[in-house]
């Protein structure tokens, strides 16, 4: 099975005036729910996929992303993967695991066969010397025989079950494990893969208030009236724990990552449903006992961290989103290379998404997984080794998106549920838009519509009139309830029409 089509794959690496590397999409609408990506070498790697309408399937890259293929074969249940890890270098040794599904894992990257001993639900599995270890929600669960085998061990949480990422640097004998609740009833939506699994995944694979995609908490989903956030530490190999740091009523842990044994990174997050404290947090240690709270971003109030590598002792990377589910707001996506002392932006001008996963081959060259606000998911890329294709280049003295006759190459058409029409072009291959307006235009351009035949167009999102052309009596009008303005004109001349690419856009 093939998954590449001219809409989905994004150029290569762009690169900065500098000659520094920078974060870009590198697949647009990937797939319908992928959550974790592994690597083996720069160029081999392997994440899910699915259309949405069918269980996901494992599928492997060998030219860095470009192009993506079903393994050859999955003994096994796989329901919803939501992580992925696999050995660096030149063996091949690739595990997932995530809801419903236990684990599956591979020797040769192509035919994957079912771990004994894994938990069934899980967010995390991490590489780390020569061993798997997943996170589950009661404990670590250490693999054996490559991936073949696990054995899971019990912290004595202070919230059982809501145990939800671990790390074990190089393999040894020290475990972080990090876990955390959130309210039940910030929960609103359910994803569903196949209509037949739906009843399975209810309690399991969501959307936290129409934001962002999360596996809860197997014993706790139905039953959190708060936040809660652990973090506990073994240093002989499961047998016993000690608690380094608990929190309720302000945030939930979600990825740690540590470089070795004392120097570890954790991220976590609330927003506030229950009147503690908003925001994304970055915790660190040094000696592996205390860790500091070394960042705090509360600007939106909303903001989310999912993810964390670290790539020393003192550089690390921290992904999220600065408001999940708004279709312009900015991803967060910060580097450290001072212990975080201090924090850069390289979000890179990728708007509409939600780092969910990260992988990094080395400090050069690192892949990541994201939900977009059209709440599909995207692979990312930091580094690689092309140049990217240009932007789309304006039409000199003729803006986009103007008042109806359209210039050639747009679709002159009127959109589901709005009283009008507009000048669509269609987007690019990386799913990009011109940016040329028309004079006094504030309005957004996005790739968010498309036609029956799956073409993507772009579009100007609004919240206002006044960011429309209001001179030509353009006006943002709202298709439905829960979704973005368009900027439309009084005109019913219309030659194709559009809706969005999908229905459960969150503004």
């Amino acid at each position: 099975m093939f998954f590449v089509s001219a809409t989905m794959v994004a150029p290569a690496v762009p690169i900065l005036a500098s000659g520094a590397a920078s974060w870009h999409v590198l697949q647009r609408g990937f797939s319908a729910v992928t959550i974790g990506i592994g690597f083996q070498t720069d160029e081999i790697g392997w994440t899910s996929h699915t259309d949405g309408s069918s269980l996901p399937q494992i599928v492997k890259t060998h030219d860095g992303g470009a192009t993506w293929n079903q393994v050859q074969n999955v003994t096994g249940v796989s329901v919803i993967t939501t992580s992925v890890a696999a050995q660096h270098g030149r063996s091949i040794d690739v595990a997932t695991t995530g809801a419903l599904e236990s684990s599956v894992w591979s020797i040769d990257g192509e035919r994957f066969t079912q771990s004994i001993g894994a938990p069934i639900v899980s967010q995390d599995i991490k590489r780390e010397g020569n061993h798997f270890m997943i996170a589950g929600p009661n404990g670590p669960c250490i693999g054996s025989l490559g991936g073949l085998r696990y054995k899971c061990t019990k912290v004595p949480l202070e919230n059982p079950g809501t145990g939800r990422y671990a790390s074990r640097p190089n393999g040894g004998d020290v475990i972080y494990f990090a876990a955390g609740s959130w309210p039940s009833d910030s929960i609103e939506k359910v994803v569903q893969v196949g209509a037949e699994q739906h009843h399975r995944l209810t309690r399991n694979v969501r959307i936290i208030n129409g934001r962002k995609m999360e596996v809860s908490p197997e014993e706790v989903s139905n039953g959190a009236t708060d936040y809660s956030a652990e973090l506990w530490k073994s240093t002989d190999g499961g047998n016993s724990w000690t608690k380094l740091m608990s929190d309720t009523g302000n945030f939930y842990f979600n990825d740690i990552h540590c470089y070795d044994e004392t120097n570890c990174v954790a991220v976590a997050e609330g927003f506030g449903e229950t009147g503690g404290e908003t925001g994304a947090r970055v915790y660190r240690t040094t000696d592996g006992e205390t860790f500091e709270k070394v960042l705090h971003k509360d600007d939106t109030h909303a903001e989310s961290f999912m993810t964390t590598r670290m790539l020393s002792a003192s550089e690390y990377w921290v992904g999220g989103s600065s408001k999940p589910g708004a279709l312009v707001a900015p991803a967060l996506i910060l580097h450290s290379v001072d212990g975080g002392a201090t924090h850069t932006d390289e979000s890179s001008g990728i708007v509409g998404q939600m780092m969910t996963s990260m992988d990094c081959l080395s400090a050069e060259h690192c892949y990541a997984t994201s939900i977009t606000a059209l709440q599909t998911c995207n692979l990312l890329e930091f580094g690689g080794k092309n140049p990217p294709a240009p932007s789309p280049t304006p039409t000199p003295g003729a803006p986009h998106y103007e008042q109806p006759p359209c210039q050639d190459g747009e679709a002159q058409a009127s959109v589901t549920g709005t009283d009008g029409a507009l000048c669509a072009p269609p987007c690019d291959a990386s799913g990009s838009c011109p940016t040329d307006v028309v004079d006094g235009v504030t309005a957004t351009p996005q790739c968010v519509l498309s036609d029956q035949s799956g073409n993507q167009y772009c579009a100007l999102l609004c919240s206002s009139d006044d960011e429309c052309d209001t001179a030509g009596g353009s006006s943002c009008q709202h298709p439905s309830a829960g979704q973005p303005g368009l900027c439309v004109y009084p005109t019913s001349s219309a030659n194709a029409q559009l809706s969005f690419l999908n229905q459960a856009v969150t503004v």
